[in-house]
């Protein structure tokens, strides 16, 4: 009997216990979840006419350079002082000089040779005087006549031979001496003393640190933009130079445009002059250098960073602790701050405070804080 009431007391004993515990348990009342807010940074939406500065890189040419050659053979018995690798010479400057012996001794025979023959031209001028009187006697024949006129010309070739001659020895001798064609600083200095000097031989040449240019490319959308305000040929520009902790600046102008498209890079080659250089200037052709050039003036836009942008034409904007969308054109770039303007439909405002934090999941209508 006792083992058949044993589980029946037990089974009783649990199911009160069970009903016990879901009596007493405790309600789950529902708690209501607070709205995400986002904490952003702005930058205030300011509409202006802007003319951005474009930074380019390039490299100094020269504008003028000349090879110098020996204008007559022969050995190098003098050079200048200022005759080697990076020597600021003047115009008119003795480079070198060739031995002028052979020169010498040319010019003398011929200047001799143009005395004898202005002398026989007096002879025959006087002769001539002589036949001229018996002719007019009839003491000559024609012939005679005609052969003294004859002889009287060919005196005279001679006379201006042997003059074209001296001339042509005084200008061999005169350039035995090589001098500077301009101001200018000597490079590829390739002669000394002693060296033996044909004309085809090149010995150094000159640049001219006066006329120095910068060769920069502009792309194809630059160039375009460029030209939509008219010809590039006298606008300004500013080459910055930098050599160590030193920056140097120099003021240049647009000369002209290069003759061809560069096949690779699809843009064109600008050169620009600089201006108030002489020999004196350390910049030399082949410095790399940085170029500021102006850009076309943009109607009505406002600088922003990039991060503002959502999309191709969205921007958020906080309006009463919310974000709002608004809409935008982007027309160009300064630097590296977004030029936008205002589109037709839902436009960004002048004023308005442009969230430039970008967000990944917030959207419109989200609560937005603004921060420093």
């Amino acid at each position: 009997m006792r083992r058949k009431t044993l589980p029946l007391l037990i089974g009783l004993v649990t199911a009160g216990l069970i009903a016990a515990l879901v009596l007493t348990r405790p309600s789950m009342a529902p708690v209501e979840q607070a709205e995400m807010q986002w904490p952003v940074r702005t930058a205030t939406a300011r509409f202006q006419d802007l003319r951005p500065t474009l930074k380019l890189y390039g490299e100094i040419v020269a504008g003028r350079e000349s090879e110098l050659r020996a204008l007559t053979p022969g050995a190098i018995v003098e050079v200048g002082r200022n005759f080697r690798e990076g020597g600021a010479v003047r115009q008119s400057e003795l480079l070198l000089r060739v031995d002028p012996f052979d020169y010498e001794i040319a010019l003398a025979e011929l200047r001799a040779a143009a005395v004898e023959s202005e002398a026989q031209l007096r002879l025959r001028e006087q002769d001539m005087q002589r036949i001229e009187a018996l002719f007019a006697e009839g003491n000559v024949s024609a012939q005679q006549r005609d052969t003294a006129v004859l002889e009287l010309q060919m005196a005279r070739a001679a006379l201006e031979r042997s003059q074209a001659g001296a001339r042509r020895a005084e200008r061999d001798l005169a350039d035995t001496r090589l001098v500077a064609p301009y101001d200018g600083v000597l490079v590829n200095v390739a002669a000394n003393l002693g060296r033996q000097l044909s004309t085809t031989d090149r010995v150094a040449s000159i640049v001219d640190p006066s006329s120095l240019e910068v060769g920069f490319p502009l792309s194809n959308e630059q160039y375009g933009r460029l030209l939509s305000e008219g010809s590039l040929a006298g606008r300004e520009a500013r080459i910055f130079w930098e050599i160590g902790e030193t920056e140097l600046e120099y003021e240049a102008r647009i000369e002209r445009i290069g003759g061809e498209i560069a096949a690779a890079s699809g843009g064109i080659r600008v050169f620009a002059e600089l201006l108030d250089t002489s020999v004196d200037t350390p910049l030399r052709p082949g410095a790399f250098v940085r170029i500021e050039l102006e850009d076309r003036l943009y109607s009505g836009v406002a600088p922003m960073p990039e991060t503002v942008l959502y999309g191709e034409d969205r921007v958020y904007v906080v309006q009463d602790g919310r974000l709002r969308t608004r809409h935008v054109e982007l027309v160009g770039y300064d630097g590296e701050f977004m030029l936008l303007g205002a589109a037709t439909d839902n436009a960004l405002q002048n004023g308005e405070q442009v969230v430039i934090t970008q967000l990944r999941e917030a959207g419109e209508n989200a609560l937005a804080v603004i921060v420093e």
